[in-house]
């Protein structure tokens, strides 16, 4: 979709703010959604999505590093995610392996994270997300159902995020945001808050009214990479040493201290397909202040696939 390379370009997008009636601002997000109801499928085809999986190869760039796996992501309306991505650690085929999960069941949340194959050079990665890990150098610690609820809340808006990409619902009702356009084509901008009270913002194609682009604020991750396989990391050979546990905790003191900076982050969508009636994205690529940070092709949706009641609960 050409549109979408266009407004993957920041400085090319002029966006119009349309400054209307209330009402009539209204009747034009509307106007919006029930457009993009119908290229999607259907208002009754939407309605009937009550869950689905999807699943493909991504590539990521990360602390420096490009990182390659296999992500699969099921969602299940309202309020059930479970993320799963096998991450291939140096590119080599059939080495070291990272698995990191990420489930939100309602009122509960997890992470976690497991390596496989043994990791070369004594490697160990930590990612720090929005929301992750105890407050600054000083501060209480906090309870394990604070901790929960902090889960709750970072899960919850991702998934309202992908809510948003694939079937254009909000996490409150969108107001209209004026129209972007780029030398390949116009998109209609709509809003909202999310939780955090940042602001989500949804573009929509004017020609194929499917949903082209998601735009939110997040803080940047925060990476520490402790040794690497078969390279001169740390604790590899003609590397560093390892750090210490000390030193190991040092850093991490200091990026408690240091609180991420927010970025800019764009989830693109494209290659759409219909899959049991419902058109869906297979090429989704999230950029980061306007750079390419993820590449993910989805080779195979489920839509309301049959879903084990174990598959939120932490094995």
């Amino acid at each position: 979709m050409t549109t979408v390379a266009a407004l993957m370009l920041a400085s090319t997008i002029q966006v119009d703010r349309i400054s209307i009636l209330p009402l009539a601002a209204q009747d034009r997000v509307a106007g919006v959604l029930a457009d993009a109801m119908k290229a999607l499928g259907g208002a009754d085809k939407v309605a009937g999505l009550k869950g689905l999986t999807a699943e493909g190869p991504f590539r990521r760039s990360m602390g420096g590093r490009d990182m390659e796996g296999v992500m699969t992501l099921t969602v299940v309306r309202p309020d059930k995610m479970r993320r799963v991505e096998e991450i291939a650690m140096g590119g080599m085929v059939g080495g070291p392996m990272i698995e990191r999960t990420s489930v939100l069941a309602g009122t509960t949340a997890w992470d976690d994270t497991a390596n496989r194959g043994g990791m070369g050079g004594g490697m160990r990665m930590e990612i720090r997300g929005p929301g992750a890990g105890p407050g600054p150098a000083g501060a209480p610690r906090l309870t394990e159902e604070q901790l929960n609820e902090a889960r709750v809340r970072r899960a919850r808006v991702q998934l309202q995020r992908w809510m948003a990409a694939l079937v254009t619902a909000g996490p409150q009702a969108w107001t209209d945001a004026g129209i972007a356009e780029s030398p390949e084509g116009k998109a209609d901008i709509l809003e909202a808050k999310e939780e955090t009270g940042r602001v989500l913002r949804l573009f929509i194609d004017q020609a194929t009214h499917l949903p082209l682009m998601v735009q939110y604020q997040d803080p940047k991750p925060m990476v520490m990479i402790n040794g690497g396989p078969g390279g001169p990391g740390r604790g590899g050979p003609g590397g560093p040493p390892r750090m210490s546990p000390e030193e190991m905790q040092k850093r991490m003191e200091e990026m408690r201290k240091n609180p991420p900076a927010l970025g800019t982050y764009a989830m693109h969508l494209g290659d759409y397909k219909k899959v049991d009636g419902i058109m869906l994205p297979h090429k989704i690529d999230i950029s980061l202040d306007g750079q390419p940070n993820e590449e993910w092709t989805v080779e195979k949706y489920k839509v309301n696939p049959t879903i084990k009641a174990d598959t939120w609960e932490k094995k």
